[in-house]
């Protein structure tokens, strides 16, 4: 009779499904009749913003699971992008390689960089691990400029792909690349959510709270650690492989350390050690700027800021950091949990102890 309730769990398969209570499940529900039926109402630049999240997303919960799991600070995250979108370029613009060959490839191009990075976090943590993985986004980012420099059409302009194509259709339009990278994100986010909930992503809790207790107990410290910046970078460079598809052309100013600090800012305020935080995160810094520049659109003339309406954009980004660290350092996904905690108990109120698990 107990394990009939939709909130009391009684054995261990109960607790660890996905989508327990009846809510979540029609909730759910409606939010993937949403997003599949949004394009055929929104305007091209509106999905366009979508496709954007979509991208945002796929790295972010690679970084999430390598950062907010595992623990391990990474300030590199823009040049293993970086990686997954000129190895797309040269398989796509040089060998003239299909696009279920470039992408596989890239993903394997960005475990590799992945592993070898890793190997620092096997003596290195904290700020002397970020500090490592800084350098690397550095010396990554000098090889790429040197490789567009010297073997790219030319030094500014950047690496031209075409668009992928099967079977005589391609992909080419705000739409279609909707739903393709709204498959994508899905079964990233899917993979994620099992991942994080199997003995791995249990591993990498254990070393993130305390990597000698972790050892003490039987965990493989150095094999976890190394997973996790593989798992991360094959998802960054999963992520750049298919933004470099999606814009048709890859240039190395678009990876700089602010990329690296805005994929930072995302499973900052979407929740550290949450999956659908990540996404929660990547949607709001994605649409944030362009949030703002549509505020001073509607504002009186004498009101806006003129060009420096960027400088706005760059410093809400801080602010938003800042203002999550102080007042919700859990992120978004806590505020989501605490609104349902509070309909599903509703209408007895109580103050919790401590802050429940994240998915």
């Amino acid at each position: 009779m107990l394990s009939r309730s939709p909130y009391l769990r009684v054995t261990y398969a109960e607790t660890n499904r996905l989508l327990a209570e009846p809510y979540q499940r029609i909730l759910v529900g409606a939010i993937v009749l949403f997003v599949i039926g949004l394009p055929l109402v929104a305007d091209s630049y509106f999905v366009h913003l979508l496709n954007l999240c979509f991208l945002a997303a796929i790295g972010a919960v690679g970084l999430n699971l390598l950062t907010g799991y595992c623990g391990q600070v990474s300030l590199g995250h823009a040049a293993f992008i970086a990686i997954g979108a000129f190895v797309t370029a040269i398989c796509a613009a040089r060998f003239h390689t299909p696009f279920w060959v470039a992408i596989p490839a890239a993903c394997a191009a960005g475990a590799a960089v992945g592993l070898v990075v890793g190997l620092p976090a096997l003596r290195f943590r904290g700020i002397y691990l970020a500090i490592t993985t800084l350098a690397m986004h550095y010396a990554i980012v000098f090889l790429l400029t040197a490789y567009q420099a010297n073997f790219g059409p030319s030094a500014s302009a950047g690496i031209s792909i075409p668009a992928p194509s099967f079977a005589g259709f391609e992909l080419d339009g705000e739409r279609p690349w909707y739903y393709a990278l709204l498959i994508v994100t899905g079964l990233v986010v899917l993979f994620a959510l099992n991942l994080a909930r199997t003995y791995i992503g249990r591993a990498w809790i254990a070393i993130r709270d305390r990597d000698i207790a972790a050892a003490t107990i039987g965990i493989d410290v150095t094999r976890f650690k190394l997973l996790a910046f593989v798992v991360s970078s094959v998802l960054a460079a999963l992520a750049g492989s298919l933004g470099a598809y999606f814009t048709g052309v890859v240039t190395v100013e678009e990876f700089t350390l602010e990329l690296a600090i805005l994929y930072l800012a995302m499973i900052i305020v979407g929740g550290m050690g949450s999956v659908v935080g990540s996404v929660l995160g990547a949607v709001f810094m994605t649409l944030l700027p362009f949030m703002i520049d549509r505020l001073f659109a509607v504002l009186p003339e004498a009101w806006r800021f003129g060009t420096t309406t960027y400088g706005i954009q760059e410093g809400a980004v801080g602010v938003v950091i800042i203002g999550f660290l102080l007042f919700e350092p859990d992120g978004l996904i806590e505020i989501y949990r605490r609104g349902a905690i509070y309909f599903e108990r509703w209408p007895f109120r109580y103050r919790e102890l401590q802050s429940g698990g994240r998915r």
